[in-house]
């Protein structure tokens, strides 16, 4: 039975790895959930195996040491500060979109303890990471085909099967230190020769995300691991030189990178020039998030407002300088702040105490206790490199569930090499017999449960949505969405603002009945408001169900929301331009006007904010205001002022044709070529009694425009003969 049980646990340890090849297309979010949710499912599995393995075996039983130590602090701390963070749900058991939170914290430590307490044996460390490199070379060779153009790339960079180019280049950043591993490790000539080259696709593969933060944390760990292999390798002469040859050659790169990087070799590889391009002012927009950060951990400070909750500090704390930024952002894209905003001060320092507790196993205790032989000093260079560049990585990105795996793999590593017998750990071994007939049967029993409850209602609810878009029939797509929503997962929120996208749709089908219409727009609106009640305070909830209020004209129910989603976010600018339109639509000119002109001020560099305030002054009749937001507006706004029929339409309907006149004459000196353009301005000359302007406009059109020529005729014959200039024509 022992067999059997280690076995079970080894290929739930070895299957993790190849998650990263896994792709689930009938799944929402297809990069992320399938990875996920089974990823928990073979961490419980392999648990209740481990579990029932160390009741018959005492050597497989957990052994202490800080790193677990301080990663079960955390656990802790993160548990309290979940349960009183602003929203609970969302800090335990996260979204589709992100599949982060508690759970997915709790999993890798299961992980880690699994690992560290079952791989002993250097030689079992070394399966299971070459095991992930296989993989990995697996997940960089399809990341290369996008390189070359045969599938196809999101935006140029590389993603492969992570479908997100700053995972891919994380866990390319984990496989090049697991490459210099196995390279200190091995002693065959060969097997070291493919370790470098696998270090070096990995290398070109991260540069080819174009993930800047990945890249200085390459660099950064490099730095760390040579470095510390040539000041303290002493027994490993020959490696020692080649360490300080790897420096000499990063700095030789490195600054041969920082000085060609005009080059047109550099600058014409778009992923290259994002890394050559790096500068302070990249941090402005990271900085300024900081700052909304540090603002949200002073009025939180002990326990922080728990996992997954960096929203609400984002819309409370929001500067209006963010407009063309992402507008709900999610994370604070820094490690730092992250945790102090997820867990407070305590959460912060038990997550440090990790780090803290590998750099006294991996460096402090090395110095003070010469004859530690936990680690070659070569070991832990490469380990003290991996964690360096980990660390350098996060202070301007955020952990997902990819890097969640590896550094759970590194920590467990580590774990195994150092840990100690818990003095209080029971040594006497359980019998067969009652493993056979307690354990085994509660095991079972467990995890089924935790499977059935758990796990399956949420992937039956991601599969629930990728069913629903692929209906064509309405009655069927709103069955599925029904489906989703009565599994009571936890994704109840992303459930919801897809059926509302596609209510919206449906109501403006023509080709719809009425019946089907009232049916989704009846079921839309009791989950939009159980989504409310659900997440109170959550602006950009309210964002969204005042946007289909909008949609169906029910401007008091969109008025409202917009409200409290201004309570939530008080300087967003597109909360407030959504108010002013409200008004506007409600006939309220002056509060409208008021709203946006309230908005444009808070960042009159927006270029929205300009055209709404400019179509807002139509209303007003303030059309010397309007010229003037014009004429001040940098020559991209002033286009797109021009060229918005949003404002054109706005004129018009308010009868501005003196500023309609201004934006037509310059529409038609920006594109001669289109013939509605000399049309509308002499028709607008027309309207103002200005005849001779209207004929000597078309009579420009007619030399500037051949194939307009006859219709410009027929226009000026009408216009002379003073009827309509279209009759006719």
């Amino acid at each position: 039975m022992k067999d059997l049980l280690k076995a079970l646990v080894f290929i739930g340890l070895f299957a993790v790895p190849f998650l990263t090849l896994y792709v689930e297309n009938d799944y929402f979010f297809p990069y992320i959930t399938g990875k996920n949710f089974w990823f928990r499912i073979l961490v419980d599995f392999t648990v209740v195996a481990w579990a029932i393995l160390a009741l018959l075996d005492v050597k497989y039983r957990p052994r202490f040491s800080w790193i677990l130590g301080s990663f079960g602090v955390l656990l802790v701390v993160m548990f309290f500060a979940n349960l009183f963070g602003q929203h609970p749900e969302s800090s335990f058991w996260s979204n589709f979109e992100r599949m982060d939170g508690y759970v997915s914290l709790v999993h890798a430590f299961l992980y880690m303890l699994v690992l560290g307490s079952v791989l002993k044996a250097r030689q079992h460390w070394q399966y299971l990471l070459y095991t992930s490199l296989f993989a990995s070379f697996l997940v960089a060779a399809y990341g290369l085909a996008q390189y070359v153009g045969v599938v196809d790339a999101a935006n140029r960079r590389i993603d492969s099967l992570l479908g997100n180019a700053a995972y891919m280049a994380v866990y390319m950043l984990f496989h090049v230190f697991i490459a210099f591993w196995l390279f200190v490790e091995s002693k065959q000539v060969w097997v070291k020769t493919t370790m470098l080259f696998l270090a070096a696709v990995f290398t070109f593969v991260l540069f080819e995300t174009g993930t800047r933060g990945t890249a200085v944390g390459l660099a950064v760990g490099v730095v760390t691991m040579a470095g510390y292999i040539a000041l303290f390798a002493r027994e490993f002469k020959e490696l020692r030189k080649y360490a300080i040859g790897a420096l000499i050659v990063l700095t030789i790169g490195v600054s041969g990178f920082v000085f060609g990087r005009d080059t047109a070799l550099v600058q014409e590889n778009p992923n290259l020039s994002r890394i050559a391009n790096i500068s302070l002012e990249d941090l402005t927009v990271r900085s300024t998030i900081w700052g909304q950060a540090w603002e949200g951990v002073k009025e939180r400070p002990l326990l922080g407002w728990g996992q997954s909750n960096f929203n609400y500090v984002f819309n409370e704390y929001y500067e209006p300088s963010l407009y063309d930024q992402e507008q709900w952002f999610d994370r604070s894209h820094n490690i730092i702040f992250d945790w102090l905003i997820a867990g407070g001060i305590l959460g912060f320092l038990a997550y440090a105490s990790i780090f803290l507790a590998c750099l006294w196993y991996l460096f402090i205790r090395p110095l003070i206790h010469k004859d530690d032989e936990s680690f070659t000093a070569l070991e832990r260079g490469v380990l003290l490199g991996i964690l360096a560049g980990y660390l350098t990585h996060n202070l301007v990105v955020f952990d997902n569930i990819v890097s969640y795996i590896f550094f759970a793999m590194i920590l467990g590593l580590i774990h195994a090499r150092v840990s100690t017998p818990f003095a209080a750990m029971p040594t006497k071994e359980v019998g067969e017999d009652m493993v056979r007939q307690v354990a085994l049967p509660v095991g079972v029993i467990v995890f089924g449960l935790v499977l059935y409850f758990v796990h399956l209602p949420g992937m039956g609810a991601a599969a629930d949505i990728i069913e629903a878009f692929r209906s064509d029939d309405p009655v069927e797509r709103l069955d599925e969405f029904r489906s989703a929503v009565e599994r009571d997962t936890f994704a109840h929120q992303e459930i919801t603002e897809q059926l509302t996208q596609q209510t919206m749709a449906i109501l403006r089908d023509s080709n719809v009945s009425q019946e089907v219409k009232e049916a989704y727009a009846a079921y839309t609106e009791e989950q939009l408001q159980r989504l409310i009640a659900e997440k109170p305070g959550d602006a950009r909830v309210h964002v969204f169900v005042a946007s289909y209020y909008r949609t169906n004209n029910q401007l008091e129910e969109a008025r409202e929301q917009l409200a409290l989603a201004r309570a939530a976010s008080p300087m967003k600018q597109p909360v407030i331009l959504q108010q002013g339109l409200i008004e506007l639509a409600a006939g309220n000119k002056e509060a409208g006007v008021e709203f946006i002109k309230t908005a444009f001020d808070s960042a009159p560099a927006n270029p929205e904010a300009r055209e709404y305030y400019v179509a807002a002054l139509m209303y007003t009749g303030d059309i010397e205001t309007a010229e003037t937001l014009l004429q001040e507006a940098d020559e991209p706004t002033r286009a797109r002022i021009i060229n918005s029929d949003f404002i054109a339409s706005a004129a018009n309907s308010n009868q501005r044709f003196d500023f309609l006149t201004t934006v037509f004459e310059a529409r038609t000196e920006a594109a001669p070529e289109v013939p509605q353009n000399w049309a509308t301005l002499a028709y607008l000359y027309y309207q103002n009694e200005e005849s001779t302007a209207a004929i000597e406009t078309l009579e420009q059109a007619q030399v500037a425009l051949p194939s307009f020529a006859d219709t410009a005729a027929c226009f000026i014959t009408n216009i002379e003969a003073g009827n309509e200039p279209n009759e006719g024509c």
